[in-house]
């Protein structure tokens, strides 16, 4: 019995032995797994990384050396897409991206717009005027001829359109100050505010075609080439009912994506307005990067209304206005004409057009600016 009890122990401890020495096994595997599963993780994490080789490719440090010292190689003055002799640069599209980033944060109605790149001198799109005629039919029933939609081509040419910041000679000799973001974020801030107007008031002539530059029509009769427009009276002021005929005019298809843009007083005088229940329109944004809400949906500032024509814009932009733009930017270094500065004379093309006149509905404030006469 006594030798039993002892086989039984000694098989017990082996048993632990193993158990013992298999877990030690399984615990190594598993931290080696562990560990291999990490180092894939940050392969992974690399591999989705944006590659940045562009950022410091040939033509990006070519530019960098072109906006502070100039091109000494007479041969390659004649960098621009047009082949110009006048010392120009042809921006690269590392540094192009950066300026329509940053047009895009300045520009209010290039934010909501659809907006397309080509590389010719316009966009042409057939436009449907009117719809399809559909109908139903039995099985076995005779279909009659349907009327085909009437289609309009819209050609939306590009512009120039310019920018002539300057530095000091100074600023641009310093090593530590990054001169390529600097020039790219002066010529958006020079460029948005004269493009945001364009597409706000643009007679299309050398530039682009206004969504506020097309005649008008009364709410509920508007057609191609006329934008709906309700007109408050000098006597009277803008009310709740106003916006609310404004929003219901617009088709149910359009309502999504759609919003408000008004200039900073426009703002002021909707703020002010409530219902029958004494309560405000307007809601105010939870969040500072939130926009307002009027009716539910968004309001956008835009300081570019002028007060002598200013309107209360509620439309689906994405659907209603096209902006275009060319590929290519160019620049040019002048030295001379300004000393001591450095001027640069940054060139874009750019165009702009309303391809869909029932996404826009305007309510013209103009006569509330007007100066009662005595």
């Amino acid at each position: 019995m006594t030798e039993i009890t002892t086989t039984l122990a000694e098989l017990n401890a082996s048993v632990k032995d193993f158990t013992t020495e298999q877990q030690n096994k399984i615990a190594q595997v598993e931290d080696t797994l562990c560990k291999t599963a990490e180092r894939l993780n940050q392969v992974e994490v690399a591999l989705k990384r944006p590659q940045m080789v562009m950022t410091k490719s040939e033509s990006f440090d070519g530019f960098g050396q072109f906006v502070r010292k100039g091109i000494d190689d007479i041969s390659a003055k004649a960098m621009i897409s047009s082949t110009d002799s006048s010392g120009g640069y042809l921006i690269p599209s590392s540094a192009v991206q950066l300026i329509n980033q940053h047009l895009q944060s300045r520009s209010t109605i290039r934010r909501l717009a659809s907006v397309t790149t080509i590389t010719n001198d316009a966009m042409d799109m057939l436009i449907e005027k009117t719809e399809p005629d559909v109908g139903w039919v039995a099985e076995t029933a005779a279909r009659d001829e349907t009327s085909t939609p009437e289609l309009v081509k819209v050609s939306i040419p590009v512009h120039e359109v310019y920018a002539k910041p300057k530095v000091s000679q100074r600023m641009l000799d310093d090593a530590a100050i990054n001169v390529e973001s600097w020039l790219a974020e002066r010529i958006a801030d020079k460029i948005a505010k004269t493009e945001n107007h364009a597409f706000l008031y643009g007679d299309g002539t050398a530039k682009p075609k206004g969504i506020l530059s097309y005649p008008t029509a009364e709410i509920g009769k508007g057609e191609w080439g006329k934008v709906e427009t309700l007109a408050i009276a000098a006597d009277k002021d803008i009310t709740a009912e106003d916006l609310i005929d404004a929003f219901y005019a617009m088709k149910s298809e359009y309502l999504e994506g759609a919003c408000w843009i008004m200039s900073r007083r426009a703002a002021a005088l909707v703020r002010k307005i409530k219902d029958g229940n004494d309560m405000y329109v307007w809601q105010a944004s939870l969040a500072a990067d939130q926009p307002n809400l009027l009716m539910g949906y968004p309001v956008y500032l835009c300081d570019d209304i002028e007060p002598s024509k200013e309107k209360i814009i509620f439309a689906n932009l994405a659907k209603a206005y096209q902006i275009v733009d060319r590929t290519n930017m160019n620049v040019l270094r002048d030295p001379f004409s300004a000393k001591p500065y450095v001027e640069f004379y940054a060139t874009k093309r750019v165009g702009g057009d309303v391809i869909n006149f029932d996404a826009i509905k305007i309510v013209d404030i103009t006569k509330l600016n007007e100066t009662p006469q005595e």
